[in-house]
C-alpha cells in the first residue's frame, strides 16, 4: 500500500520501521533504528510541529498532519502521518505509532493551482483595469467627433441638401451605437462575482422595485405568478439578470396587449425561473446563438448583442443553467436556474 510504518518511544528514538518507510526515506532499517527521527528528517519549522504531537500521543491523542521532510538524498518530500499513542500491558503511553504516506505530488498539484489562481486573479484585475483605460481612450474620440459632426451640421444646415443631413444624422447614429459597443463591452468584461459579495437576496423585493423603476409601456402587463425566494449571490448582478430579460421582453412584444409572466419552481439544489412573453418569439435556429457575445436578431441602435451574453455570465456565475423556448409571432419564455 506505500504506507511507511514506524514506531518511536516518547523521546522520539526510532524502534521500528518497515519496508516501505525505509524506501520513503532512503535510508535502510540498520540507518534508522536508534536515530531521533526529529533530527534525521526535519526542514523548516517541522521541529515544532513534530515536538507538538508527541506530546499529544503523551496524554493519548491521536491526529493526522502534514510534514516537510528531507530524505537521504536530501530531496525535499511531503509526508501525511496519522499518530497514535503506543501503550505497554500497564496501559503506559511508551511512544507513537505513525503511518506514513507520501504526498509530494499532490502537493506539487496544489500549490501549482494555488500559483495559478494568484496569476489569474492578478490577470483579471489587469485585464478590468485595461478595460477601463480602453473604453476611455475609445470613447474621447468618438466623443469629439460626434461634437464636430454636430458643429458641421449646425453651421451648414443652410448650405446642405437634404441627403447630405442625412448622411450627417447617420454618422452621430453610428458614433451612437459605437459608443453603447464600448460600454457594453466593459460591462460584459466587469461581470465577475467574489463570493465575499454574495448575500442573502430577496428577489421578490428586487422584482417589485424593479418594476416601479423600469421604463414599461401602458399596453404592457407584467405578472409575477408566485412568491419569489430569497437566495445567496450578488444583488446588483441578479437585478441586472431580471432586468436585461425584462427590458428584452418589452423591446421585442408586437401584441396589442403585452403580456410578460415571471415565474418560480423549486428544483431541489436550484431555484427555476421563467419569464413568459407574448412577443414576436425566436426561430429554433437561432436558439443556441443569441446567448454569444455580439450575436443581436434584431439590429438596431440600443442593441449590440451582448445583453443576453452578459445575462448567461451572471447565470453561470451562480452556478445555474439557461435556456429558452419559443415560436414565432406567439412568444417566448426564458427559463434559468440560479443555486439556493
Amino acid at each position: 500500500m506505500n504506507l511507511g510504518l514506524i514506531e518511536v518511544d516518547n523521546n522520539d528514538k526510532i524502534l521500528m520501521v518497515n519496508q516501505s518507510f525505509t524506501e520513503m526515506s532512503g535510508y535502510s532499517e540498520q540507518e534508522l533504528i536508534g536515530k531521533i527521527g526529529n533530527k534525521l528528517f526535519c526542514v523548516d519549522n517541522n521541529n515544532t510541529i513534530i515536538e507538538t504531537e508527541n506530546l499529544k500521543r503523551q496524554v493519548g491523542e491521536s491526529n493526522s498532519y502534514e510534514i516537510k521532510v528531507k530524505n537521504k538524498a536530501g530531496a525535499h518530500r511531503h509526508w501525511l502521518v496519522s499518530g497514535a499513542p503506543n501503550y505497554n500491558l500497564n496501559g503506559e503511553v511508551v511512544g507513537s505509532i505513525g503511518i506514513h504516506l507520501d504526498i509530494t505530488d499532490l502537493k506539487a498539484l496544489e500549490i501549482q493551482k494555488e500559483n495559478l489562481l494568484v496569476q489569474l486573479e492578478k490577470s483579471n484585475d489587469e485585464l478590468q483595469e485595461y478595460a477601463h483605460i480602453v473604453s476611455h481612450d475609445l470613447k474621447s474620440p468618438l466623443r469629439s467627433i460626434n461634437a464636430l459632426v454636430s458643429w458641421l451640421k449646425e453651421d451648414n444646415k443652410e448650405k446642405l441638401d437634404d441627403a447630405s443631413m442625412q448622411n450627417f444624422t447617420l454618422i452621430e447614429t453610428t458614433l451612437e451605437k459605437m459608443e453603447q459597443l464600448i460600454s457594453d463591452v466593459l460591462e460584459y468584461s466587469c461581470v465577475t462575482t467574489d463570493e465575499s459579495e454574495k448575500v442573502a437576496v430577496n428577489l421578490d423585493e428586487v422584482l417589485l422595485d424593479l418594476i416601479k423603476i423600469m421604463y414599461k409601456p401602458e399596453h404592457v402587463t407584467i405578472k409575477i405568478l408566485n412568491k419569489l425566494p430569497t437566495l445567496r449571490g450578488d444583488k446588483t448582478k441578479l437585478q441586472q439578470l431580471f432586468q436585461n430579460l425584462i427590458s428584452n421582453a418589452i423591446k421585442f412584444i408586437d401584441k396589442e396587449q403585452g403580456l410578460i409572466n415571471i415565474n418560480v419552481k423549486d428544483v431541489e439544489t436550484h431555484y427555476q425561473f421563467s419569464i413568459e412573453d407574448n412577443g414576436i418569439g425566436i426561430e429554433e435556429r437561432f436558439h443556441n446563438k443569441i446567448f454569444k457575445i455580439f450575436h443581436a436578431l434584431n439590429k438596431s441602435k440600443d442593441s449590440t448583442g451582448i445583453g443576453l451574453s452578459i445575462v448567461k455570465k451572471i447565470v453561470d456565475l451562480h452556478e445555474g443553467n439557461i435556456w429558452l423556448e419559443s415560436e414565432p409571432n406567439v412568444g417566448t419564455t426564458f427559463y434559468f436556474t440560479l443555486k439556493k
